[in-house]
């Protein structure tokens, strides 16, 4: 349970980067004009490397109170497990700033119980440092309460934008359907098949025996399935049958179980309506960021390595965040 709870809190800094995956328009420069501390910049948002460390060590001992400090040993694909977590630590902190920018163009701030429990995270999480941690991060308590407050006006204006976005999602848009399928790769044998049905033969047990999908019996939602197999799905009656349509390099016949499976239905509605508030933040979020610089000193960030940190074992920045200020 410990070690769930962990692996929860070291991907709450990977929803950001899942949120807004595909939203590439900042243009990034290599640079050696930032201050000698100060990691990257976007727009006029900074990051420090002592902010970076912070992210990068406690995911490293997240990671390792789950999966054992042996991960590190392994490669995945062309890079080290060290080199990979280091570009995800830089791509969300990346995230998050681009999010402070966006707060700051919408005029985003956090309230006064916000701050409150901002400012109780940082206590808590500085007091959990040693003093070698506190020297090797270069961290004091006021720039930890500096991390806690941007990461959590992030997922405040990831949040309130998509809560001001309206969508209103029909039954129809929302719809689910149950069917049974039959598939052969043969017109002739999906034709024989279509007029023995007209003979009356049960769909079920001519699909177990002919059909060559893995299931039969389907739920299906629109936008899973291609336009053409969905157009002759979603305007079946129950207990209909459709005629022999091509598709997926073969011949399909389905029939129509349930044409509103309306408990699941339900539950797609609110998935649908999500789905589009997520895109329309994302168009929000790309205009603001397709002229926006960002400067980046891949050299300083090169040159960090775990062996010069094993005296911080640090772990606990997320889960502290995810007790104080998650529902803020």
């Amino acid at each position: 349970m410990k070690h769930r709870k962990k692996y929860r809190a070291v991907c709450l800094l990977s929803a950001l980067c899942l949120l807004l995956s595909g939203c590439e328009n900042t243009r990034i420069v290599l640079t050696t004009g930032l201050a000698s501390d100060e990691l990257f910049r976007i727009g006029d948002v900074s990051c420090g490397l002592s902010e970076a460390l912070v992210y990068l060590m406690n995911q490293k001992g997240s990671y390792e109170n789950v999966y054992g400090i042996e991960m590190w040993e392994h490669a995945l694909g062309d890079m080290t497990m060290e080199e990979y977590l280091k570009n995800q630590v830089i791509s969300e902190l990346a995230q998050v700033k681009s999010m402070v920018l966006l707060a700051e163009e919408q005029e985003i701030v956090l309230t006064e119980p916000e701050l409150a429990d901002v400012q109780q995270a940082s206590e808590e999480y500085f007091a959990s440092l040693s003093q070698n941690e506190v020297s090797a991060l270069k961290v004091d308590q006021e720039s930890i309460r500096k991390m806690y407050e941007d990461y959590c006006l992030a997922f405040k204006t990831y949040r309130q934008i998509v809560d001001d976005v309206s969508i209103e999602i029909s039954d129809d848009e929302a719809r689910i359907i149950q069917l049974q399928q039959l598939y052969v790769p043969e017109e002739h044998l999906a034709e024989e098949l279509r007029g023995r049905l007209e003979e009356g033969e049960d769909f079920g047990n001519l699909a177990a025996n002919y059909s060559k999908v893995s299931q039969t019996t389907i739920t299906v939602a629109r936008g899973e399935k291609s336009s053409a197999y969905e157009e002759i799905a979603f305007n079946l009656d129950n207990g209909e049958i459709s005629g022999v349509f091509a598709e997926d390099g073969g011949y399909y016949i389905l029939k129509c179980l349930d044409t509103y499976m309306e408990e699941a239905s339900e539950a797609n509605k609110i998935q649908v309506a999500q789905k589009q508030k997520t895109e329309r933040f994302q168009e929000i979020y790309e205009e603001l960021m397709k002229d926006t610089l960002s400067e980046f000193q891949e050299k300083l960030w090169d040159r960090i390595s775990f062996s010069d940190y094993e005296e911080v074992q640090t772990s606990s920045f997320f889960e502290i965040y995810e007790r104080y200020c998650e529902q803020s």
